[in-house]
């Protein structure tokens, strides 16, 4: 037994840990512009300068923390219903919302990878967003709401210009721009985001396949990994809808889940398609959703054993989303 004095020193650092886990730190300031650069040196983007890399990294650096850190909180929301972290994600969306971060200049050094990283940082807010949307109020939704629906649009421009090729870029852009639109129950956006992702699952071939990814050279594995990322995320925001895309084009996304999980194991096919020898690859945290969508869920078990997966861009925690699911209500009008 504790005396009186021990158990009210206990209770006293209980209670500190307990309102220092509450506490909520103030947002960094939200910055208009956005200023990114490539650092693929060939016409295929196969090889990285690594100079130009860090380069890159450090300049979209306020950007990366800001996404890892509105994806930890709405972890620990979604986890177990910490609603301080809820209202802290808030707080921190609704003070980028206020700054109109990255609604100006996407500054182009040397190529479009400022308004790349616009794309991916939408992805990243507004799945925070729609994890934590339950508890926002009227205030705080006529703050970020908007705010997410400007960014959706100013991407969207983007690919007005038919000249650019919709690769595993437009995907991303339209992870984020659906999530927008469920998150906001904006059906322009929704559509927007929808058309999307029909675009990549049309472009899958009968062998599993993209084209603009086969294009990367000894990368081609690695980008179609990463190109099939955004579309399981989305097919998982359709099922929100009672909407099943993993349907579409004759189950084309279970093609390329396929592909890509034999060329992790052997990348022989890609090596004789892209004409290289591809780079190793451990298939990422899309396989947590697909898995449990899949006819053949064994088949992803290896890959499922390097969880926990995580990936800001596409809300956090995906192991965590996969078995929880990705919102702790309906969000679907």
């Amino acid at each position: 037994m504790h005396s009186p004095l021990i158990r009210l020193s206990l209770l006293t650092v209980a209670l500190a840990a307990a309102q220092a886990a509450w506490s909520c730190p103030p947002p960094p300031h939200g910055q208009p512009d956005i200023r990114a650069m490539g650092y693929y040196t060939d016409k295929a983007s196969s090889i990285i300068d690594p100079v130009l890399q860090q380069q890159n990294r450090e300049a979209t650096a306020p950007l990366d923390r800001y996404a890892a850190d509105v994806a930890r909180m709405s972890d620990d929301y979604l986890r177990n219903g910490d609603r301080a972290a809820a209202q802290c994600t808030l707080t921190w969306l609704a003070g980028w919302a206020n700054d109109h971060a990255m609604l100006g200049q996407m500054i182009r050094v040397n190529n479009d990878q400022s308004f790349y990283m616009r794309q991916w940082m939408l992805g990243a807010v507004a799945m925070a967003y729609l994890k934590v949307l339950d508890q926002a109020d009227e205030r705080q939704r006529a703050i970020i709401a908007p705010w997410l629906q400007q960014i959706a649009r100013a991407n969207l421009v983007y690919w007005d210009n038919p000249k650019r090729k919709r690769n595993n870029h437009y995907y991303w852009g339209g992870l984020g721009v659906l999530a927008t639109g469920l998150a906001t129950h904006d059906e322009a956006l929704w559509r927007a985001g929808h058309a999307a992702y029909s675009s990549g699952a049309d472009a899958i071939g009968a062998d599993g396949s993209l084209p603009l990814e086969m294009a990367r050279r000894q990368r081609a594995l690695h980008y179609h990994d990463y190109a099939l990322a955004p579309l399981v995320m989305m097919a998982e925001l359709g099922r929100l809808r009672g909407q099943d895309w993993y349907a579409e084009n004759h189950h084309a996304i279970d093609r390329l889940a396929r592909r890509v999980i034999e060329g992790s194991r052997d990348t022989r096919w890609f090596d004789e398609q892209a004409g290289v020898a591809q780079e190793p690859l451990r298939p990422s945290g899309w396989v947590e959703f697909y898995r449990l969508s899949s006819g053949d869920p064994g088949l992803y078990e290896a890959a499922h054993a390097h969880a926990p997966f995580h990936d800001p861009r596409m809300g956090g925690d995906l192991s965590l989303m996969a078995r929880q699911g990705i919102v702790r209500s309906a969000v679907a009008g």
